[in-house]
């Protein structure tokens, strides 16, 4: 439990963040926090009921993983993840037309 709490939590005060421009790589941090995720619910519960005994220090350090997470609404995290993915597909269609571009101005030079 305490490496899934630790692995929660920045270390050395530098956060890592996922590669946004990779999809592959937003389901694997996805999956890996989901984990994570049902490991200390699996913990939290079996305090609750008292078939494990409570570890103050995983209590203070899931605390300061539940305070570090920002308090954002879906509605904004979506709107995030769409202008990012708007951006992207800008940028993937003016390579595209640089490109075609590029390969005229090569057909071009070739006739004269």
């Amino acid at each position: 439990v305490r490496e899934a709490v630790v692995s929660t939590q920045s270390t050395g005060g530098t956060k890592k963040t996922p590669n946004f421009n990779d999809p592959e790589q937003i389901v694997h941090s996805c999956d890996d926090m989901m984990k994570q995720s049902n490991v200390i619910l699996g913990y939290v519960k079996q305090v609750s009921s008292g078939e494990v005994p409570m570890d103050k220090e995983v209590g203070r350090q899931l605390m300061e993983v539940v305070q570090s997470i920002p308090n954002l609404e879906s509605d904004t995290i979506t709107n995030m993840l769409n202008s990012h993915m708007q951006d992207l597909l800008a940028v993937e269609y003016l390579t595209y037309l640089t490109k075609q571009q590029l390969a005229i101005g090569a057909r071009i030079n070739q006739i004269l």
